[in-house]
C-alpha cells in the first residue's frame, strides 16, 4: 500500500508537537490495513490513540487522530508526526 507521508518540513523542529511526535516513533504498532484506510496505534505514558490513514481522501485529511489536539484543532498531532517519521525512518514497515 502507498501512503503519502506528511510534509515535515513544513513544520518547526523546535515546534513542542513536533519533538513530542520524535520521543514517541518508538510506540508506534501497526493495527490493521484494509483496501480503503490503515491503522496505526501510538501508545504514550498515559495514554493510546489511534491514527488513521485513508486512501479515498485527499490532503490533510488522509491523516486522522483521536487525540483531543487532533479533534479540537484539525491539526497535525504528535500522533500522527510519530507515525510519520517511524514509516520515514523505515522503523516501521506497512
Amino acid at each position: 500500500m502507498q501512503i503519502d507521508l506528511i510534509s515535515l518540513d513544513d513544520l518547526e523542529k523546535d515546534n513542542k508537537i513536533y519533538i513530542k511526535g520524535i520521543s514517541l516513533v518508538g510506540s508506534v504498532k501497526l493495527d490493521y490495513v484494509t483496501g480503503k484506510h490503515v491503522s496505526f496505534i501510538v501508545e504514550g505514558e498515559e495514554s493510546k490513540h489511534n491514527v488513521m490513514y485513508f486512501l479515498e481522501k485527499t490532503g490533510e485529511k488522509r491523516w486522522q487522530c483521536d487525540c483531543k489536539w487532533y479533534t479540537l484543532q484539525s491539526k497535525t498531532c504528535s500522533h500522527i508526526i510519530a507515525v510519520n517519521l517511524a514509516i520515514k525512518k523505515s522503523i516501521l514497515k506497512v
